[in-house]
């Protein structure tokens, strides 16, 4: 392997993350018009069920340029099983449930919020249990990151609610996910954990949706509202195509670091589209999250480059040479 060859595994990751950002921030301002007055359950059951079926397609096509090693192993199955899991089903159903009662309770900001501490959860996660090692400036641009995603939420109270509880559960469950999946990219392909978080997760959640009864809602949805499924599913698909297939690339840290981009470009929709007041608060947050991402990033740029010299410089010569 070139020297050149890990900075540019390094930029197409990133660059795939970005994208992720992107297209995550669009899903949220969707969603918001998306679910709308219909079963929450309903709507994360059958929009994950048309992302799997977008995904197989995906998976058979990377399949014929990048041929599996070998078949799955047993633990491989079980790894991709945990992540549909914590991943693909019990997170989606916690999420959505909580967003809908912190709204009604009052507590959508703070919800909100909590959601936007997903980096924290994951950077701990990925120097814990991945051992990756973050520059000494991350905790600084971390700061400066949560900080913008406070001033760009306009949270000025903090309100409790059982909503908000079952988002920060999601929040941690994602995080781990994220983590089980990094380590399981180093053996699979990215297809190959988006459609096992997705699969095994869609099979749980028709499980649920079926114990709970709950199949007379969806059979209810409107052409409109089956119209706006398709569209979010559009959106998740382009999230975990592009999502594993960057995060194989770069450290977990970083690339949580990188996806609260989409929070501005929410922000940015609902100013843009909806026609939401500009205030000094939100706009100063949106330039510290900026900020605090490009901090990480070109601090992981001087950690990867500082390695590889490091990696390059010969030792001293041996005893008696």
């Amino acid at each position: 392997m070139t020297t050149a060859e890990p900075g540019a595994r390094w930029g197409l990751g990133l660059g795939l993350v970005l994208t992720t950002a992107v297209v995550s921030g669009i899903s949220t301002f969707v969603n918001a018009y998306a679910v709308g007055n219909t079963s929450s359950d309903g709507f994360v059951t059958v929009r994950n069920l048309v992302v799997v079926a977008m995904l197989v397609p995906l998976a058979f096509l990377a399949a014929r340029y990048r041929p599996m090693p070998g078949q799955l192993r047993v633990q491989d199955w079980g790894r991709l099983a945990l992540i549909g899991v914590v991943g693909g089903s019990v997170p989606f159903l916690l999420f959505f449930r909580g967003l809908e009662l912190a709204t009604a309770a009052g507590g959508a900001t703070t919800a909100s919020f909590l959601y936007r501490t997903l980096f924290l959860f994951a950077a701990v996660f990925a120097v814990v249990v991945l051992r990756e090692r973050l520059h000494p400036g991350f905790l600084a641009a971390a700061g400066v990151i949560l900080a913008g995603c406070y001033l760009l939420l306009s949270l000025t109270s903090v309100v409790w609610t059982d909503g908000s509880l079952y988002v920060l559960a999601a929040t941690v469950l994602w995080a781990g996910e994220y983590t089980v999946s990094k380590r399981a990219l180093a053996d699979l392909p990215s297809t190959t954990v988006a459609l096992g978080r997705m699969g095994f997760g869609g099979a749980i959640l028709v499980g649920y949706l079926t114990a709970t009864a709950q199949w007379g809602g969806v059979a209810g949805f409107s052409p409109v509202e089956w119209g706006w499924v398709g569209v979010s599913a559009l959106l998740l698909t382009a999230f975990v195509a592009t999502w594993y297939t960057g995060l194989a690339r770069i450290d977990l840290g970083v690339a949580t670091s990188v996806l609260v981009l989409g929070y501005p470009v929410t922000w940015l929709l609902a100013v843009t589209v909806r026609g939401a007041p500009v205030y000094a608060g939100p706009l100063l947050g949106v330039i510290a999250v900026l900020g605090g991402i490009v901090a990480v990033v070109v601090l992981d740029r001087r950690r990867l480059i500082s390695g590889r010299a490091a990696a390059a410089t010969p030792g001293p010569p041996p005893s008696g040479a």
